[in-house]
């Protein structure tokens, strides 16, 4: 769904789910705004048994001038369309109401039945979603500083402090919007109340240790998610702790937030590990958080205690993996078999084109953020899901040619390239050159029985991952270049040399 679809209608009601966050206030303006623009009516509203009274949400009311107004569920029918946003009509963490015409956006995970709707899980927050709806309308948001300080808190808030950023579009809109960092401060100091600084404090003086693993487990009382991140950040300081865990429960299951300071253990990759099947979670390399159905665990392990579950996975996640360095691996290349990739049109870039020589970037893909440094000596490849990885400019020359072919490649995110530390963003789709392999491209590649964490040539600080069922692979002309290849990127992409 486009907001321009939305345009039609001469009244929109702007619906919050009951009990408003910051996301959901942040959302609602941000459609307010784009309506206001447009010259629509509009207002937001929520409903639901209680009315705001938490003190950091009445202070980004008042700051940010945001026109909520509370609406009681037996006001009457709603003229005119009712959107609901952060949230789906009909679900149970908003009231029902009225109206003649419904549309949802939300990026909880659910089903709608509306005809009218957008609805993206995958995003951190709703804030998200609407920044990047506003962004493809041309809505320019960065000239409104009080929509921009909204947008940045609903995802700061909704993502544990950032600790669960997943998406790289939260990413994006992170670093490029332009946000009053005084009110920033503002709202998060007034977010702890005595109540949550108790919870805090017990937490955790009732820690529970897995010393094999130097991994901490602390259990919060019922508390507002924000805490949690509290709780394990303060944890993670202790000497004894590598990993932190910090869990409370909440409505439907339960909240965790995860802390890491090894390189061995990415929390974002551990709390997806953590939540398969039963949840779902994200994060990056130090910082992540995740949910776990009480429903989904009940159905699974109907007889395991929610606690025994958690201890048990964590155990079995660090059971579960093998770690490489590639510089140091010498495996029996008798055990792997030799792949030449297959013709097709991928892409590279040459980062000098348009970068200086010893340039600090960040690229960014779906598959998460890599730091690198502008050399002369390299290229990034750009694989056909928009997977990026440098190349040797060297081995580039030996193994693909350029070609005037078209690089028609299927991406669901668009790399990209940040400068650092100025944060400047270059869409790679600008830079991409099209080439195809010389038929000389080949590997030695062995599919995995087990998990990995490689620590590659290029990338010492970060591992990739890497599952049962996905591919380890070197170059033939270079045994040490050891890397990771997905399982249905290496079906679409190799085949064996008879």
């Amino acid at each position: 769904m486009r907001l321009q679809e939305l345009e039609r209608f001469e009244n929109i009601t702007i619906q919050c789910h009951d009990n408003p966050d910051p996301d959901a206030l942040a959302s609602a303006l941000g459609l307010h705004r784009y309506f206001e623009g447009k010259g629509i009516r509009s207002r937001i509203i929520y409903s639901g048994p209680f009315q705001i009274r938490k003190s950091n949400l009445l202070l980004m009311i008042k700051e940010l001038q945001i026109p909520v107004a509370y609406y009681p569920a037996d006001a009457g029918k709603i003229d005119g369309l009712l959107l609901t946003v952060d949230c789906q009509y009909g679900q149970g963490n908003v009231t029902s109401l009225q109206a003649d015409q419904i549309a949802v956006i939300d990026h909880h995970n659910g089903t709608s039945e509306i005809g009218l709707c957008e609805i993206r899980p995958a995003l951190g927050s709703c804030a998200t979603l609407v920044w990047d709806m506003m962004q493809k309308e041309g809505i320019e948001v960065l000239q409104d500083r009080d929509l921009c300080t909204a947008l940045y808190y609903g995802l700061m808030t909704d993502t544990g402090n950032f600790s669960e950023l997943s998406h790289p579009l939260d990413r994006d809109m992170r670093d490029f919007l332009i946000y009053n960092e005084a009110q920033i401060r503002m709202f998060t100091n007034s977010n702890i109340s005595l109540e949550e600084m108790r919870i805090t404090g017990e937490a955790l003086a009732g820690y529970e240790r897995i010393s094999t693993y130097s991994c901490g487990i602390l259990k919060a009382d019922e508390c507002d998610p924000n805490i949690l991140g509290i709780i394990s950040d303060t944890a993670l300081q202790v000497a004894e702790f590598n990993v932190v865990v910090a869990y409370g429960h909440v409505s439907g299951g339960y909240k965790l937030s995860v802390r890491s300071c090894t390189r061995e253990v990415m929390a974002d990759e551990f709390i997806r590990y953590i939540t398969d099947t039963v949840g779902s979670g994200g994060g990056h390399d130090y910082k992540a958080g995740g949910f776990i159905s009480e429903d989904k665990l009940a159905k699974q392990f109907p007889d395991m205690a929610f606690p025994d579950y958690l201890n048990s996975i964590i155990r079995q996640y660090f059971e579960s993996f093998r770690i490489i360095l590639a510089a140091e691996y010498a495996p029996d290349l008798a055990t792997f078999r030799k792949y030449c990739k297959n013709r097709m049109v991928l892409g590279h870039v040459d980062p000098l084109s348009f970068l200086e020589k010893n340039t600090r970037i960040r690229v960014r893909t779906l598959e998460g953020d890599t730091d690198l440094i502008v050399e002369d000596d390299f290229y990034l490849m750009v694989g056909l899901l928009g997977e990026v990885y440098p190349i040797a400019k060297e081995k580039f020359a030996a193994s693909y040619e350029e070609t005037d072919e078209p690089f028609a490649a299927q991406m669901e995110y668009v790399p990209r390239i940040y400068t650092q530390p100025d944060g400047k963003a270059y869409d790679l789709s600008e830079y991409i050159r099209p080439c195809v392999p010389t038929g000389t491209s080949c590997i030695y590649a062995k599919q995995l029985d087990i998990n990995v964490k490689l620590f590659t040539k290029w990338y010492e600080e970060k591992y990739m991952q890497g599952v049962s069922g996905d591919y380890i692979a070197c170059r033939a002309d270079d045994l040490h270049d050891f890397y990771i290849i997905r399982k249905d990127i290496f079906g679409m992409t190799y085949s064996p040399v008879s």
